[in-house]
C-alpha cells in the first residue's frame, strides 16, 4: 500500500538543528555546542491525511475490530501513533484509528481499563503501578515500547541562581553536563528551614517522569520521600523535598506562577519553558539512565486477550513507524509538523523541534547535540524490554510504593505478566518476512543489562538480581 500524499504549505524557519539518525553517540558526548552555521529547516503547514484502510487485509489477517480510538498525552513521544496514522501504516494493517488527546495520565489509565479507549500512548510504569495494586488494581499489558530517554528535568530561572551561587562552575558558558542535584542538598536545607521547601513537578505517581527525578535528586544526595504503601498518592515521608502532580501542559503555567521550582516531563514542556525565559532545562534524562524507558503503547490485558490479530497488527503499524522515525532528519522534522497540528499537540514547531531534531536548548542561546535524547527505534527502542519493567519495580519498591521487600522471582513474574515480547516478536517476524525490517533489529533476549556508565550515579543494573542492586543505593528502601 503506497504512502499517502502529504499536502503541505510553508511557515517559517528557526534555527539550525541537526539529527545524525542512526548515530549512536553516548550521553557523554552529547553536550557539544551546535554551530550558529548549521542551516535552518523549513518548516510547513500539515494537513491531515486521510488514509483508507486494505479492507483485504482485514479478512486475511482475521482483524477483529477493525475501527479503533487510542488516547495520547500532549507530548512529543506520542509521535509513533501519529505516524503510524498519518502516514496510513495503520490502514495498511486493515485499520482505521481515530487518536483522542486525553486530559491527563490518571484518565488514560481509567479509559485503558475500562477499554472505553482501546489503547493509548502511555507511561512504561502505568502497567506496573495497576499490577501490583498502587493506587487500585487493574491488569494493563504492553507489547510495544515508544521510547526511550526522551524527559527533561527544568528548573525555574530563580532556582538556577541558587545552583549557580553553591556550584560556580555552572555559571561558565558551556559548562559540563550532566548537571547533578548536589547542589540542591543545601539549597533544599535552608527552604525546609524557613518553611518553604522546594517543589517539583511530575506527571504522575506510577509514572516515568517522577521515578526519573527521584533518582535525580537521590542520585545527589537529596531525598525526595517516601510512599507508605499502596494507598499513599503523595510519597512525602523524610523528604527533602515535595513532589506533586502537573500534568504535561501546565507544568510551564505552574512554573511561572511560582507553584513549583522545577519539574521532570517530556516535550515540549521543558523547551517552551527556556523559550519562555521561565526556566532552564537543567539536563535530558539520558543523563540520569541512557537507554531508560519511557513511553509504552499499552492495553487493558482484556482487550489484547479478546483481540489477538488487532493487537499484533497495531504492533506492527508501530514498529514501522518508529523505524521511520529514526530513519533522517526529514522524518522527524515532518512528524513534529504533524504534531504541531491543533488535532493533536498543537503547539509551536519551533519549540517541538528543539528536541526532534537532534539538538537540545538548556538556556536560551545554550543549544547543544543531543542525539540520544529521543530514540524511537535504535538501540532496540521498540522492544519491550522485561528488564525495562523488573527496572520499574526496583524504584517503586526503593520510593515505598511496593511496602515490602519480594523474592527475585516476584519482580520477572510481574515482568512475564505486564511486558508482552510474545506479541512484539509476532509482530516483527510478520514485517521480517515482509521484507519491512531487517533481522538485526530484533534483539535475542528479553532482558537487558544497563552498565555502570549508563547511569548518573554509576549504579550498574542486572534485571537478574533487583534485590542486590537496590541495595546499592544509599538513599531507599532495600
Amino acid at each position: 500500500m503506497p504512502l499517502p500524499v502529504i499536502v503541505r504549505h510553508p511557515t517559517r524557519a528557526i534555527a539550525g538543528l541537526l539529527l545524525l539518525a542512526g548515530a549512536n553517540a553516548s550521553a557523554a558526548t552529547a553536550d557539544a555546542s551546535v554551530p550558529a552555521s548549521v542551516a535552518a529547516p523549513v518548516f510547513v503547514e500539515y494537513q491531515l491525511a486521510s488514509p483508507k484502510p486494505d479492507l483485504a487485509r482485514i479478512k486475511a489477517a482475521g482483524i477483529e475490530k477493525p475501527v479503533l480510538k487510542f488516547g495520547m498525552i500532549k507530548l512529543t513521544d506520542c509521535a509513533p501513533l501519529v505516524v503510524a496514522r498519518e502516514l496510513g501504516f495503520f490502514a495498511a494493517e486493515g485499520l482505521s484509528v481515530a487518536i483522542e488527546v486525553q486530559a491527563n495520565w490518571k484518565v488514560v489509565q481509567e479509559r485503558v481499563v475500562s477499554m472505553e479507549l482501546d489503547g493509548s500512548h502511555m507511561l512504561y510504569n502505568h502497567p506496573i503501578g495497576a499490577r501490583i495494586g498502587y493506587l487500585g488494581q487493574a491488569k494493563i499489558i504492553s507489547p510495544f515500547n515508544i521510547s526511550i530517554n526522551g524527559k527533561g528535568i527544568t528548573v525555574s530561572t530563580a532556582l538556577w541562581k541558587a545552583m549557580q551561587d553553591k556550584e560556580p562552575g555552572l555559571k561558565e558558558p558551556g559548562y559540563a553536563l550532566p548537571v547533578t542535584a548536589t547542589s540542591l542538598k543545601a539549597i533544599a536545607k535552608e527552604r525546609f528551614a524557613v518553611g518553604n521547601p522546594l517543589r517539583f513537578g511530575m506527571t504522575f505517581p506510577s509514572g516515568s517522569h517522577n521515578i526519573a527525578l527521584r533518582y535525580w535528586l537521590a542520585a545527589g544526595g537529596v531525598n525526595p520521600g517516601f510512599y507508605e504503601g499502596f494507598n499513599d498518592p503523595v510519597g512525602k515521608k523524610d523528604a527533602d523535598v515535595l513532589l506533586s502532580v502537573v500534568p504535561p501542559p501546565q507544568m510551564v503555567a505552574n512554573l511561572t506562577a511560582n507553584s513549583i521550582d522545577g519539574f521532570c516531563v517530556g516535550e515540549p514542556w521543558n523547551q517552551q519553558a527556556v523559550r519562555d525565559g521561565t526556566g532552564v532545562a537543567a539536563l535530558g534524562d539520558q543523563y540520569v539512565f541512557n537507554g531508560g524507558p519511557d513511553k509504552i503503547f499499552a492495553t487493558a490485558e482484556e482487550w489484547a486477550d479478546t483481540h489477538p490479530n488487532t493487537m499484533v497488527a497495531v504492533v506492527k503499524a508501530l514498529i514501522r513507524a518508529n523505524q521511520w522515525l529514526d530513519e533522517s532528519t526529514e522524518h522527524r522534522k515532518l512528524a513534529c509538523e504533524m504534531l504541531a497540528n491543533k488535532a493533536y499537540i498543537g503547539a509551536n514547531v519551533e519549540v517541538l523541534a528543539e528536541s526532534m531534531l537532534g539538538t537540545y536548548q538548556y538556556q536560551k542561546g545554550d543549544r547543544r547535540e543531543a542525539k540520544d535524547f529521543n530514540i524511537f527505534y535504535r538501540r532496540f527502542a521498540s522492544f519491550p524490554f522485561k528488564s525495562h519493567t523488573v527496572w520499574g519495580l526496583t524504584q517503586a519498591r526503593r520510593w515505598g510504593m511496593i511496602p515490602t521487600a519480594m523474592p527475585d522471582a516476584w519482580y520477572a513474574e510481574v515482568a512475564d505478566r505486564i511486558t508482552r515480547t510474545d506479541i512484539y516478536r509476532k509482530a516483527f517476524a510478520l514485517l521480517l518476512a515482509e521484507g519491512k525490517v531487517k533481522a538485526e533489529d530484533l534483539p535475542a533476549d528479553d532482558y537487558q543489562s544497563s552498565p555502570a556508565e549508563a547511569f548518573i550515579d554509576h549504579i550498574a543494573f542486572d534485571p537478574r538480581q533487583p534485590n542486590a542492586y537496590l541495595q546499592k543505593f544509599a538513599i531507599g528502601l532495600k
